[in-house]
């Protein structure tokens, strides 16, 4: 029989990885993988772990073998049909949470597995949440996680603003950023393409929403994205030309201008 002290000392795979994946097959936390580290797998388990070891070989990311993703404090499902959530992505977050007041309406544009809509939603209970995406399968997601989280939003299906009627406090989205000739892209193969680049420049549904937003923002509302790590100077200069103020970006846990922001008033 293998045993888990067997299977941790694999070093073809990285610890972490291999941590996680006996994590979920095995249901036993860090601490009891090392204290029952002589117990070993039954023949399910062992076909489970080498299927799992053998996509994340393939290059596929943990968090769709496992199924879920931690993202501010809390467990999101996801699939190929959405993004996985990132750290950075929590700056949007916070920010948005700092920006709003009880009561406010937000929009989550391009909601994907809906952590963005959902986690502000759950802080701050007050908020009018609503989240739209193009993708029915995200959205399907988005609402399964709402679910989970016991968080009430309201999920649309829209290709940015097409669909969305009202005015709202705060709009916000992470939106496909990346330009199209980014070598990063070459290493999330396994992530919906739509959901990381237009394909181009990288700034085309930035320029759209920056555009379009002013018809369906509150006098004094917000307008917030995530971007590149290279693109503050270009969003800023976006939302002044359009007319917008009080143009700002916060930096990520690596110091660099990740979300950027500006009010619209009338």
């Amino acid at each position: 029989m293998i045993t888990i002290r067997q299977l941790l000392m694999k070093n073809d795979i990285s610890r972490l990885d291999n941590r996680v994946i006996l994590r979920e097959i095995t249901g036993l936390t860090d601490a009891q993988l090392i204290s029952r580290d002589d117990t070993p797998l039954s023949d399910q388990q062992l076909i489970q772990y080498q299927s799992w070891i053998e996509r994340l070989q393939k290059g596929e990311p943990i968090a769709y073998i496992i199924g879920y993703k931690e993202f501010f404090s809390r467990r999101f499902k996801v699939t190929s049909d959405t993004l996985i959530p990132r750290p950075d992505t929590e700056i949007l977050v916070e920010q948005i949470l700092a920006t709003a007041k009880n009561g406010d309406s937000l929009l989550d544009m391009g909601t994907g597995s809906g952590c963005i809509a959902i986690s502000c939603q759950l802080e701050n209970p007050t908020l009018n949440v609503s989240a739209c995406d193009i993708s029915l399968a995200a959205l399907t997601i988005a609402k399964e996680n709402a679910r989970l989280l016991n968080a009430e939003i309201s999920c649309i299906e829209s290709n940015w603003f097409q669909a969305i009627s009202g005015k709202f406090a705060i709009i916000a989205s992470n939106p496909p950023y990346i330009h199209a000739t980014d070598n990063h892209l070459a290493n999330l193969a396994y992530e919906p393409a739509s959901a990381l680049t237009d394909f181009a420049d990288g700034l085309s549904a930035i320029r759209q929403i920056i555009q379009d937003a002013p018809k369906h923002l509150l006098n004094q509302g917000w307008l917030l994205f995530e971007h590149g790590y290279d693109q503050a100077n270009k969003v800023r200069e976006l939302l002044g030309k359009r007319g917008f103020q009080n143009i700002s970006s916060e930096k990520d846990y690596a110091g660099i201008e990740r979300v950027s922001y500006g009010q619209w008033i009338e």
